[in-house]
């Protein structure tokens, strides 16, 4: 009677051993193609990405951060930073990724060194392939660990590298988008913003070198502002009216910001980014705040009350409240969905 106990126990211990066994080498081989700590973001329903001539602007909800997915109405895509790099964010992106079947970055855009900006983006350099990277100007790649992992982890890979400067970007007219700098100013110019990322930057100079980028599709622009301040603001709005009232750039496309249709509230609503004639020059319908909890007093009530003279309440969105935004373009306009 004790042996047939016995040899029970022994046939529990041998199925014991031999299911975890075969667990630890599924998540081994797993992991090999898949991260297993990212497993839930990639167990997805895939191909909901945009139809095609539909151009898709997703901001993510990554608290208080910047990251947002493209879908360009080509096919093509585009990664505009990464949020902080916390794992539930990044969880969060990659599954935005993955639903929408998105394995290769086309254009991937770090817009800033700080990290709130640039956090995430080495782990995402890490589990998709990237065809092109703008990225900062900063001989300091030291100058946090965030950045100093992405650029390393970038440097890496065999993709195009490209400076984000005013005047860079790619013109499509066969499927009639591009996209543009605005700012910073081009890096050798003596009084370009990335100068203030030597040494030991402010809050303010690392804000202020932060790119600006103009997107535009089917006559419905975008302008992403990510952490510049007023600074950056009064100089857009001084170089629009010298230029009366156009950014002539390569390619010959031109940025009339008197078009713009949704705008990325700057600095996440910081009151340094208040500078009213901005608002008032880019008259904007629809405005998104990327925010979340900081100690920053985001957003600020100076900034709100010039977003919402713009766009009042119900074209006013905020991911804190609202959570992602998504934005859908067609050849007839665009629609929040």
């Amino acid at each position: 009677m004790s042996q047939k106990k016995l040899s029970k126990a022994r046939i529990s211990t041998i199925v014991i051993t031999a299911v975890t066994a075969v667990v630890v080498v599924v998540l081994i081989i797993l992991n090999l193609f898949v991260p297993v700590k990212y497993l839930a973001s990639y167990c997805v329903v895939r191909n909901q990405g945009a139809k095609d001539g539909v151009m898709r602007v997703r901001f993510v909800d990554v608290g208080y951060g910047d990251c947002t997915i493209i879908e360009l109405p080509d096919g093509k895509n585009m990664l505009i930073d990464g949020g902080n790099g916390s794992s539930s964010n990044q969880k969060r992106i990659l599954k935005f990724l993955n639903k929408c079947d998105i394995n290769t970055i086309d254009y991937l855009v770090c817009t800033s060194v700080a990290s709130e900006n640039c956090g995430g983006l080495n782990e995402i350099l890490s589990y998709k392939k990237v065809k092109r990277i703008f990225m900062p100007y900063c001989s300091n790649y030291f100058i946090n660990d965030a950045y100093h992992n992405f650029v390393v982890t970038a440097a890496s890979l065999n993709c195009d590298r490209v400076v984000s400067q005013y005047a860079t970007g790619e013109v499509n007219d066969e499927n009639g988008y591009f996209f543009t700098f605005l700012s910073p100013s081009v890096r050798t110019n003596p009084d370009s913003e990335y100068n203030g990322l030597t040494g030991n930057p402010t809050a303010v100079q690392i804000g202020d070198a932060s790119a600006v980028l103009w997107l535009e599709y089917a006559g419905v622009s975008f302008l992403f502002t990510s952490g510049v301040t007023d600074n950056v603001l009064k100089k857009i709005c001084e170089e629009y009216a010298i230029n009366g009232g156009s950014y002539a750039l390569q390619g010959g496309r031109s940025v009339n910001l008197e078009s713009c249709k949704v705008l990325q509230v700057p600095n996440h609503g910081n009151g340094n980014a208040a500078y009213a004639p901005f608002y008032s020059l880019t008259n904007p319908e629809t405005a998104v705040l990327t925010v979340g909890k900081n100690g920053f007093d985001c957003p600020s009530t100076s900034v709100l009350s010039n977003v919402l003279e713009c766009t009042g309440n119900e074209n006013f969105y905020r991911t804190d409240l609202h959570g992602t935004v998504t934005i859908e373009v067609n050849k007839d306009g665009y629609s929040v969905v």
